[in-house]
C-alpha cells in the first residue's frame, strides 16, 4: 500500500477563502496553526475541508473539525464523524468505515485495505468452490461473550457485503443536488459494479462473479452472461444483486423454490432450497412484508458455481444455466434507494427528500440495529452532524435502549444538537417536529 499523502486544506470564511498546500503545512506549521485557531473561534461561519478529491463529486462532505487543547495551546485538524470513507485512499483523513463503530463488528482480517481503495473481504463461504472457511454466516444478532461483550464477526455476512458495497458507492447519501441526475436501477447497477471491480474475496475479484440490475437487450444483460459463462468454466460461486419483482401474482410471493426477481436479464435460472427460504422467512420478515405490500426491496445472494443443462424447444436443443441459491439476504429501499429499517424511517427520508436536505443513512453491517443513528443530517451551520432517530415501540427494553440513546446523545452532541420523533403514538404523522435549520 503507498505511503500516506498530505492533502492542501481549504478554509472558507465569511470574507475570504485561503488554500494552505502541502508545503505551507510543513515548513509553516505556526502559520498553519493559526489558521485552524480561528477556524476554532469561528466555528458557525468557517468551513474547513480536506481538497483530497478536489473538483470531484461530494466534495463539500470531506468537511474537517477544527480542534483544540487548552492545556497545552495545541490546535489540530479531524475528520468529522461518518466521513472517513469520503477522502481519498491515500489522504490522512481517509478510513475503510464511515463510522468507527463499523471497525468494532468484525475481527481485524475480515476487511483488510490490499491497496489505496481496494478491499479483500472475508465471507463465511469463499467464492471459488473449493474455497470455504468453515464457519456459519453471522446472525442477524451476534452472540454475547461470557463478560457481556459482543463478539468480533469471523466474517462478513452477505448483507453485510451489501452494505458495504452500498456505503462504498455512497448509495447511502443525498444532497439536493442529486436530484439534477438518474438515479435509477442502471445507475445504481453501474455503481455498484464500479465497487465491485475493488473488492475481492480470497483471490477472486467480486466483478468477475457480480451479475447486476438488467433489461433485457441491454449491455448489462450481455456482461450478466459474460459473468455466467465465466463462473461455469472456472467453477467459481456468483454473487447477484437485484430487486424483488413487487408486481408478481400472489402464488408467487410465497418464495416456493424461486425468486421472482425484476430486472435480472442475463440471470441464470435459480433454485431456491427450502433452508433458504426458511432463513429469508426468518431473518427478513420485515422485508419481505414490505416487498408483499409494493416496496421496493433489494436482494443479494451468493449461489453455487452454475451448472449448464439442456432443453428442448420448439425441436431445438437449447442450453441454459442453472444454479442453487446458498445464502441471500434483504434489505428495503426508497425510490432514491436510501436504505430503510422500518416504514417509519420511509416517512422520514421522504420529507428529508421532499424538504431538500443533505443527509446519510449509516448502514450498520452485522452489528446491533440500535447502535447508530437513523439518519445524519449534514446541512446544520455549526454541526458536523446531526443525528436523527425515530422511536416506533414502546415495549420496556425498546423503551430502556431509548433512554441509553437519548442520555449518548445527550452526552455527546448537547441540548438541542439532536433530533428524535416519537412515532409510535397516534397523532405521530400530524406532529412530526421540526427538522433542525440547515444553512
Amino acid at each position: 500500500m503507498s505511503d500516506i499523502k498530505i492533502y492542501p486544506i481549504r478554509f472558507t470564511g465569511q470574507v475570504r477563502t485561503i488554500e494552505c498546500d502541502v508545503e505551507l503545512q510543513k515548513n509553516q506549521p505556526d502559520e498553519f496553526k493559526r489558521y485552524i485557531r480561528f477556524a476554532c473561534q469561528n466555528r458557525a461561519t468557517t468551513q474547513v475541508t480536506c481538497q483530497c478529491r478536489s473538483g470531484s463529486e461530494g466534495e463539500s462532505q470531506r468537511r474537517l473539525k477544527a480542534c483544540s487543547s487548552s492545556k497545552n495551546d495545541n490546535y489540530w485538524l479531524a475528520r468529522w464523524s461518518n466521513s472517513g470513507s469520503e477522502h481519498a485512499p491515500d489522504c490522512r483523513f481517509y478510513s475503510i468505515w464511515a463510522d468507527d463503530r463499523q471497525s468494532q463488528i468484525y475481527a481485524s482480517e475480515v476487511v483488510k485495505t490490499i491497496s489505496p481503495g481496494c478491499f479483500r473481504i472475508k465471507l463465511p463461504t469463499g467464492l471459488q468452490k473449493k474455497e470455504a472457511s468453515g464457519v456459519k454466516a453471522p446472525a442477524r444478532q451476534p452472540a454475547l461473550t461470557v463478560d457481556g461483550k459482543r463478539q468480533r464477526q469471523p466474517a462478513m455476512s452477505i448483507l453485510g457485503l451489501m452494505h458495504f458495497m452500498w456505503e462504498k458507492a455512497e448509495i447511502n447519501h443525498w444532497h439536493p443536488n442529486f436530484d439534477k441526475r438518474t438515479r435509477d436501477d442502471a445507475w445504481a447497477a453501474w455503481r455498484l459494479k464500479q465497487i465491485a471491480g475493488k473488492i475481492s474475496v480470497g483471490k477472486t475479484s467480486l466483478d468477475s462473479v457480480l451479475l447486476t440490475l438488467a433489461k433485457p437487450g441491454s449491455q448489462a444483460m450481455k456482461n450478466n452472461w459474460a459473468v455466467v459463462n465465466g463462473a461455469e468454466k472456472s467453477a467459481k460461486r456468483l454473487v447477484l444483486i437485484s430487486c424483488l419483482d413487487s408486481s408478481v401474482r400472489e402464488e408467487q410471493r410465497n418464495l416456493k423454490g424461486s425468486l421472482p426477481l425484476i430486472l435480472s436479464a442475463g440471470f441464470p435460472y435459480l433454485v431456491l432450497p427450502s433452508d433458504s427460504i426458511d432463513r429469508l422467512e426468518r431473518s427478513f420478515s420485515r422485508e419481505l412484508s414490505d416487498w408483499r405490500r409494493g416496496k421496493k426491496v433489494m436482494l443479494i445472494a451468493e449461489t453455487d458455481p452454475p451448472v449448464k443443462k439442456f432443453k428442448q424447444l420448439n425441436g431445438k436443443t437449447i442450453p441454459y444455466n442453472t444454479c442453487t441459491v446458498i445464502d441471500a439476504a434483504l434489505m428495503t429501499v426508497s425510490d432514491r434507494f436510501i436504505p430503510l429499517d422500518s416504514s417509519w424511517e420511509g416517512v422520514i427520508e421522504e420529507k428529508l427528500w421532499q424538504e431538500k436536505r443533505q443527509f446519510i443513512k449509516p448502514l450498520r453491517y452485522d452489528g446491533e440495529a440500535d447502535v447508530f443513528p437513523d439518519f445524519l443530517l449534514q446541512d446544520v451551520p455549526g454541526s458536523d452532524v446531526v443525528p436523527l432517530e425515530v422511536f416506533g415501540m414502546t415495549t420496556p427494553d425498546y423503551l430502556a435502549r431509548k433512554a441509553e440513546k437519548l442520555k449518548h446523545y445527550q452526552e455527546e452532541y448537547g441540548e438541542g444538537k439532536w433530533w428524535s420523533w416519537d412515532a409510535h403514538k397516534s397523532d405521530a404523522l400530524s406532529n412530526i417536529p421540526a427538522f433542525p435549520a440547515k444553512g
